[in-house]
């Protein structure tokens, strides 16, 4: 009996529609914001913010462009206040490493004035020395500086002597003139590292979550605050704002951003969330939680005719607060990341991106509070946002997951960009609709021969698992002729946490690949014109891939299976699974030799396109790696009691090894090193008592009601307490890797607040959310020895009011260290470049 197909049609624009490029004003400041460029000028691309010869960027009403080419770049928020000025180099090279172009900040003003007038601009607060690095990583930078930037700091940021000064966030005359002084002070660490001097700062976002209106704020106070930069010298390319909670903000001026969160700490709610819109395709850019800031919508949607869809806030993580602590997944910023680009969006930009810690201050500490008059309190000195990268570097699954998604922004975001999204006529529209799967398009061509673009397919809803929904098959209907079915034969099962990309009439030079049931992962083209096409084979999804006849003049398989379709207009490829990559050859009409390579989902996830030698390559790796082009040099940050191994495609001028059935790919390995995990050496100090009486904070209007207020100093009265002894070895090991290693405690903690302390000083702090807390230990290290070291834990009580992931429920009750383990991560640097390669070697 044969099986009920279940279509879900995508009906199929029949061409791209030219977006409008006179109505963005953003490289320069103009009083009458009413007035218009010329029809066709490219905003944003004026002599006053590009360098002679330098790529121009601009913004059109859909996308922005580098040089007039469609443009989608990636960008992730790091603070470097907050975090040790001796590893930025390191954490920007893996945020490179990770896919991403721009490297974001905000400038936090409490950071750099704790007195008035007595500015720092030193150690982590080196503004400039730190976009000089990103520079060298081979990054852009996006300034975010304020003056209020909330990022959960004291004030929003303001300093603590601020506020006595008069009326803020308006264009008062004493707060501007304060204004002023701190653009004038952020412009002189940039000058000369403008885009317009040849520099990588690109961009500024003005204020943040600004929601005021009326004379003398809304947008006068935005124009205000544009203006006062650019009298700076802050003359970009673009300047940004949030487009919530309002959007009273100066036409033609300001590029509204908009943000999507699978989660909020935030919330009043100690259940898990409804259903999420950031996991719902919408060409509304209404996400989530987003646009919803102090609990009432917000005045007015962004206007989706003028403005191109850009983020500057996707959750890279979340942060936690003491009464809601949200754990958010690899698979759940992976699936808010592919909904968002489904439903149109051009720039990708996360906050955060990368941990950090706050900053010690003289004048007390830097968190947000209940305390200081803001909804939440979250922890003293951890911000680790459980991002990609953590607080203090380590690499989380998210980091490779999500790189998929930038190596495809990357490597097809010129096509990609100018698509716009379509929806199925059927939705679903509602993010609790369970019965519909979810599917979006961006694709034009009037005919399926002519079809290009990408559908969009996401069946993953953080807290809330959609039903398996077997035998569906998407249906994409042009204008004129037969529609384009997805798979080619038969169907595909929408497993629970299934997300993916399947591309349609993408071109290897005279070769056109009609569809595919094979994520595209990167792409690049050598000097002579042969493409190299790295795709995934989704878990769960039968991969297949059509390739038309016309074009193609020979076909060669390796790992693969190919049969000719029925009609003879093309060639079917099956790609089983297997852990060694599969590969196929397409020989074009011209002689030029295309390379399709195709890896397991797990695989791509530790794969990224280089540039070494010359060339593009595959970089794949057992762990997170960089690489130095210059140096023509790969360090692999591995975990010394694990064996490690580097790849690189293809093998040409290249040292290392080769492989056995495949030699076109050069390989470096590690063996694991036994006895370089220890555990480390407890001595209970005190026994925790009961747990502290709950006490609330006050009610929030946009909340149900008050949520419990962290505990105060008298709770460590209550608190279990460890000295904690680094063992003789793990020193010794730590040594031996002087400069380019780092050791790693992994606590296993029940409880409720937790405290690590150095000599008596609080160094760091968690609330416990059930996931262990890795902890950069070295950092605490001296030539002399180990501080003291001391972990503290507040107990937690059965019944406290927060909400928490199922596995810290399951956890229990009460303070224990269930495991304190160390380990070693190492760099390994090689250099790959101009060695003769030893023998073929077994394939591992």
């Amino acid at each position: 009996m044969s099986e009920t197909i279940h279509p879900v049609v995508v009906p199929v624009p029949t061409a791209v529609s030219v977006p409008e490029t006179g109505f963005l004003n953003l490289g320069h400041y103009q009083p009458d914001a009413s007035q218009a460029l010329p029809a066709g000028a490219e905003p944003g691309a004026d002599a006053a913010t590009s360098p002679a010869g330098a790529p121009r960027i601009g913004v059109n009403s859909r996308y922005l462009t580098r040089d007039g080419r469609p443009w989608m770049p990636v960008m992730g928020e790091f603070h470097y206040s907050r975090f040790p000025e001796s590893e930025w180099a390191s954490e920007l090279a893996k945020m490179r490493a990770g896919g991403v172009d721009v490297v974001a900040s905000y400038v936090i003003w409490n950071h750099h004035e704790p007195h008035e007038g007595q500015w720092l601009w030193s150690g982590q607060r080196d503004l400039s020395r730190f976009v000089d690095l990103a520079a060298e990583a081979g990054l852009l930078v996006y300034l975010r500086p304020g003056p209020w930037v909330h990022a959960e700091v004291l004030l929003g940021g303001f300093p603590r002597w601020l506020p006595a000064t008069g009326p803020l966030r308006c264009n008062d005359p004493i707060y501007l003139g304060h204004v002023k002084r701190l653009f004038g002070q952020i412009a002189a660490q940039v000058k000369g590292r403008l885009w317009a001097d040849g520099g990588p700062v690109i961009g500024l976002q003005l204020e943040n979550e600004y929601g005021a209106t009326g004379p003398g704020q809304g947008h006068e106070h935005i124009s205000a605050l544009k203006r006062l930069a650019i009298e700076a010298g802050m003359t970009v390319p673009i300047y940004t704002v949030t487009g919530w909670p309002t959007l009273d903000i100066p036409p033609q001026e300001v590029l509204p951003v908009s943000g999507a969160y699978a989660d909020g700490f935030w919330q009043g709610s100690r259940e898990a969330l409804p259903p999420s819109g950031v996991f719902l395709f919408n060409t509304r850019r209404v996400i989530g939680e987003m646009g919803n800031v102090d609990g009432t919508p917000a005045a007015g949607l962004i206007d989706t005719a003028h403005y191109p869809f850009c983020l500057a806030e996707a959750g890279g993580g979340m942060h936690q607060s003491y009464h809601r602590r949200p754990v958010v997944s690899a698979e759940d910023v992976y699936a808010t990341t592919l909904v968002q680009l489904g439903s149109g969006a051009n720039l990708y930009g996360y906050y955060m991106y990368h941990g950090g810690t706050n900053p010690v201050c003289e004048t007390g500490p830097l968190n947000e509070t209940q305390a200081s008059g803001y909804p939440n309190d979250v922890p003293q000195w951890g911000y680790d946002f459980h991002a990609p990268l953590g607080q203090y570097g380590q690499v989380r699954p998210s980091w490779g997951r999500l790189r998929m998604l930038h190596q495809f922004m990357q490597a097809f975001g010129d096509t990609l960009a100018p698509l716009e999204a379509v929806l199925p006529a059927q939705g679903p529209f509602d993010p609790a609709d369970r019965e519909r799967p979810r599917v979006s398009l961006r694709a034009a061509g009037a005919d399926a021969a002519s079809m290009t673009g990408f559908v969009f397919v996401n069946q993953h809803v953080r807290h809330h698992p959609l039903p398996a929904m077997p035998a569906q098959q998407i249906v994409l209907q042009p204008a004129s002729g037969e529609p384009l079915r997805l798979p080619s034969q038969g169907t595909v099962d929408l497993i629970p946490g299934l997300s993916f990309i399947w591309p349609i009439g993408q071109r290897l030079g005279e070769v056109r690949m009609r569809q595919a049931t094979v994520q595209p992962l990167t792409r690049w083209t050598d000097a002579d014109g042969a493409v190299t096409w790295v795709g995934l084979r989704i878990d769960g999804v039968t991969a297949e891939m059509i390739v038309d006849a016309l074009g193609l003049s020979t076909l060669e398989v390796d790992g693969a299976d190919a049969e000719c379709l029925s009609d003879g207009s093309g060639w079917r490829l099956r790609f089983a699974a297997g852990h060694r990559p599969q590969r196929v050859t397409l020989r074009d009409a011209l002689g030029r030799a295309h390379q399709v390579l195709v890896l397991s989902e797990a695989d791509a996830a530790n794969a990224v396109r280089v540039r070494l030698g010359g060339r593009d390559r595959l970089l794949w790796s057992s762990h997170a790696a960089t690489w130095n082009e210059a140096e023509g040099s790969v360090t692999l940050h591995r975990a010394t009691h694990e064996a490690g191994w580097v790849r690189l495609y293809p093998a040409d001028q290249l040292g290392g090894e080769r492989e056995s059935a495949a030699v076109d790919w050069a390989a470096w390995h590690w063996a694991a090193e036994p006895g370089r995990t220890w555990t480390l050496q407890q001595e209970v100090l005190a026994i925790a008592g009961a747990p502290p009486a709950i006490q609330w904070g006050p009610h929030i209007s946009w909340r149900d009601g008050p949520v419990p207020l962290v505990p105060d100093e008298s709770a460590q009265l209550t608190a279990a307490r460890w000295a904690l002894t680094v063992p003789a070895e793990a020193t010794a090991a730590l040594a031996a890797d002087a400069g380019r290693s780092r050791l790693w405690l992994r606590l296993d903690l029940v409880g409720d607040v937790a405290r690590l302390s150095a000599n008596g000083t609080v160094v760091d702090d968690r609330f416990c959310d059930g996931s262990p807390w890795l902890i950069g230990l070295d950092r605490w290290h001296q030539e002399g020895g180990w501080p003291a070291l001391e972990l503290s834990v507040v107990p937690m009580a059965a019944d406290l009011p927060v909400f928490r992931e199922p596995a810290a429920h399951a956890a229990g009750e009460g303070a224990h260290l269930r495991a304190a383990v160390l380990t070693v991560e190492r760099r390994e640097t090689v250099r790959v470049l101009g060695e003769a390669w030893s023998d073929v070697r077994a394939w591992s």
